[in-house]
């Protein structure tokens, strides 16, 4: 497996993991009787961990390369 690939599989992995906790941020920020602001506020979170999908996997395929070799 190339370097790349390792980078790529420990980037999604912590995207993953960051994944979870956002959400379950968010979910906790909004509570039981959300206002406009929490809900906003909530959304934009939720919208960061789906970029954390996308981000730390093509971080790490570009800097696991530069860590390993």
């Amino acid at each position: 497996m190339s370097s790349a690939m390792i980078g790529a599989l420990a980037g999604a992995a912590f995207g993953l993991v960051n994944f979870a906790i956002l959400r379950a941020v968010a979910g906790r920020m909004e509570g039981d009787k959300p206002t406009a602001e929490t809900r906003r506020t909530a959304g934009i979170l939720r919208m960061v961990a789906m970029a954390d999908l996308i981000v730390f996997p093509v971080l790490g395929f570009f800097l696991g390369p530069m860590v390993l070799a």
